[in-house]
Formats: C-alpha cells, structure tokens, sequence
C-alpha cells in the first residue's frame, strides 16, 4: 500500500510541473506575442533576422535566424498533463471504492 501512495505522490508531482510548463508554454508561445501585436501594432507572426558581417578587403559571412518551434514542448507536456490527470482521477475512484 506504500509504494502505492509514493507512485501516485510521484505522478501528482510530475502532472503539476508538466501542466505549469505548459501553461507557462502557450502564454509565451501564442497569448504574449498576440499581446505584443495588439499593444504596440508590430507584427510577430514571422520574426527573424539576416545579419551580414564583411568588408573590402575579407571573407563575407550571411547570418540567418527564424523562429524554432516550440509546439513541439507544449504537446508533449500537455499530453503527459492529461494522462497524469486521467491516471489520478481513476487511482482516487478505486480509493473511494474500496
């Protein structure tokens, strides 16, 4: 019965972090940016740079950035959320059941 409860203490743990990080995710990956285009009327739907660095008399080097794509952490956390949430909810029917 112990290391039942440390299991379920241990997931209750882990579904807490993973659903901070992802609230934390969709606030900075969608609601800020949208927040940013409202307030200050600049667009971030595409943000990225071309940096060239060079002169007359040396090597020429083009730098390119865009944006990395951190949907990716956001599913995956949301995902382990809810089956975390799922897990705990049936572990706490079988509890009251017994």
């Amino acid at each position: 019965m112990f290391k039942a409860e440390k299991s379920r203490l241990v997931i209750l743990i882990l579904t807490i972090i993973t659903s901070l990080i992802t609230v934390f995710s969709i606030i900075f990956e969608y609601l800020f940016p949208k927040f940013i285009e409202y307030k200050y009327q600049i667009k971030t739907e595409n943000p990225a740079s071309i940096g060239i660095i060079g002169g007359a008399d040396g090597p020429t080097s083009i730098f390119i950035s865009g944006t990395k794509s951190g949907n990716v952490l956001t599913i995956i956390c949301g995902l382990v959320s809810a089956a975390g949430i799922i897990y705990l909810l049936f572990t706490k029917k079988k509890r009251i059941q017994k």
